[in-house]
């Protein structure tokens, strides 16, 4: 470097007097050597290498001038700042290297990014040029960011409130991979009048005879099943006798009486081989494919009787399906082959001196609902209706829903359903949304009422409603129903739900989510006028047994 008092005046000198060197003058600013010894200052460049390595340094010398007008920097040299160092932000060490503020060296590493990365529009920041064109950038960069994070925060609501993707699949499911719905068959007629007069009963009731105990009593009873009569009293007791269930079992007409025909998948049955009284919210009922009480109900359910008693068997199960060595026999039964040769078909008559046209609906025939096998029948919510003197075809489209193992990582709440095995119940070995509905209902009602309805699980301890009960039974059911639409009220966990305790007796709020793996089956039923006289009277005539066992 040249000595500082021989430097011209178009040239801007860096440094300070510890750089002194000695002087020459074999060197002029037009870059042009008088013709001398090679040992010659300042030195020059012996070859092409050298020479690059020049233009390098001047570049970067230009860069750094740059820079400083940016970040308020001067790039006239120290000359200027001897007496004031800390205008510029920066100061030089005794072992010759230039020490920066730490602002300026933010600002130095920002424009050095802003210049060197390959981000568009962000080097217009770190260059000399106008306000306007930085403001320009700026507007035009924030917008892209602003966009490019709502479309990332959208995604992300979408996500979080549906993680899982539902989509069809590739291949249908061959049919006898899924088991046969069940099947249950409500008769409309509750009572038998050479047994138990409704009719004459209500009439006493509607012009205020006195009724004896007994008669009172089981008056109360057929309520539950004949529908409550508005206007009337009851003074049958708050809480039913467990006589109940048995005097509803022997006052309703004999459902294997008027059953006849059965078939199942062309063979043909006794009809009691196939269906099964159980307790619905309709009364005594029958069904058929039902999975057995042992492995549905907990070991706490109080039964009764034989009722939903089938054969207990490990053949099959919601998440795996059937077992790969099981055969024919397998339990929940299934259909081989679709169609109507392969249906389950049974033919129900009734006695005309049953009918008893105040007790339940006018319309007399049979309800019929259609559900899975590990489901409790709750007929009241969805059936359709045969009438008498009627022929009915169902064709029945199952769907099935199966969920990837890789979606238990997720939690129930964002995957928005449980796995059967993942969450357990009180009166349930197997979950499902309906179980679970059940369950918070009976929990809701007890708490409520301090009984619950005869057709719902219950444990050993657990009274029966009675008549008197008739009011508050609604009111739990209504304000259940309630709770489920109505967000902005406080809710609180009922009592066994979650073995939880409750201070407040308020709304219930079990989270029954659906379950994962489901599966669904979808009704279409026709009907026609059938003559069923000529239809018996040709079956004696040729000799048919209707009860006949395969």
């Amino acid at each position: 470097m040249l000595d500082k008092n021989e430097l011209f005046t178009n040239i801007t000198y860096i440094g300070k007097d510890h750089v002194n060197n000695k002087k020459t003058l074999r060197w002029t600013v037009d870059n042009n050597y008088i013709r001398t010894k090679e040992d010659v200052y300042p030195r020059r460049a012996k070859s092409a290498i050298n020479t690059q390595a020049l233009k390098v340094s001047l570049n970067s010398a230009e860069e750094d001038v740059n820079l400083k007008r940016i970040c308020g920097g001067n790039e006239r040299g120290d000359l200027e700042l001897a007496d004031n160092k800390q205008k510029n932000n920066y100061a030089d060490r005794e072992d010759g290297k230039r020490s920066y503020s730490c602002g300026q060296n933010v600002c130095n590493y920002t424009v050095e990014f802003c210049t060197s990365g390959t981000i568009h529009g962000i080097r217009y920041f770190g260059e000399n040029r106008t306000y306007i064109e930085k403001l320009w950038w700026a507007i035009s960069i924030t917008l892209s960011l602003y966009f490019c994070v709502s479309l990332i925060i959208s995604a992300y609501v979408r996500w979080e409130n549906s993680p899982v993707i539902v989509s069809f699949a590739t291949k249908e499911t061959p049919v006898w991979m899924i088991p046969f719905p069940a099947v249950t068959i409500c008769p409309e007629s509750k009572t038998r009048p050479s047994v138990f007069n409704y009719t004459y009963y209500l009439h006493k009731k509607q012009d205020n005879e006195t009724l004896t105990d007994d008669e009172e009593r089981k008056f109360g009873y057929l309520s539950f099943v004949c529908d409550k009569k508005p206007g009337l009293v009851y003074r049958s007791g708050k809480y039913a006798g467990e006589d109940m269930l048995e005097f509803l079992e022997s006052v309703q007409p004999n459902f294997y009486e008027g059953a006849s025909n059965c078939k199942y998948l062309g063979v043909r049955y006794n009809c009691s081989e196939l269906f099964v009284p159980i307790l619905t919210d309709d009364g005594i009922c029958y069904t058929f494919n039902i999975v057995d009480r042992t492995q549905l109900l907990s070991d706490i359910v109080i039964h009764y009787k034989n009722f939903h008693k089938t054969k207990v068997s490990h053949d099959w199960d919601l998440e795996h399906g059937y077992h790969p060595s099981v055969g024919l026999e397998a339990y929940p039964r299934r259909a081989l082959y679709a169609g109507i040769p392969y249906a389950l078909e049974i033919s129900l008559t009734e006695h005309e001196d049953d009918l008893d046209y105040t007790c339940g609906s006018s319309v007399k025939g049979w309800k019929v609902q259609i559900s899975h096998p590990q489901r409790m029948p709750r007929v009241r919510n969805q059936h359709f209706i045969v009438p008498l003197a009627r022929v009915a075809k169902a064709g029945i489209a199952p769907d099935m829903m199966t969920t990837s193992a890789a979606v238990k990582a997720y939690n129930a709440k964002r995957r928005n359903c449980h796995f059967p095995s993942e969450r357990s119940l009180k009166y349930f070995k197997v979950y499902s949304q309906n179980n679970c509905a059940i369950e918070c209902r009976a929990n809701y009602t007890y708490s409520q009422c301090g009984c619950v309805p005869f057709y719902v699980p219950r444990e050993k301890g657990v009274p029966i409603c009675g008549a008197e009960s008739h009011h508050c039974l609604k009111k739990a059911i209504s304000m259940y129903q309630k709770s489920k639409i109505q967000s902005g009220w406080i809710q609180k966990k009922i009592d066994g739900m979650n073995n939880e305790d409750s201070e407040h007796k308020d709304l219930p709020d079990c989270k029954c989510l659906p379950i994962c793996t489901a599966m669904y089956y979808n009704v279409e039923n026709t009907q026609a006028n059938w003559d069923w006289v000529s239809t018996f009277k040709y079956n004696r005539q040729s000799g048919v047994n209707t009860s006949d066992t395969k």
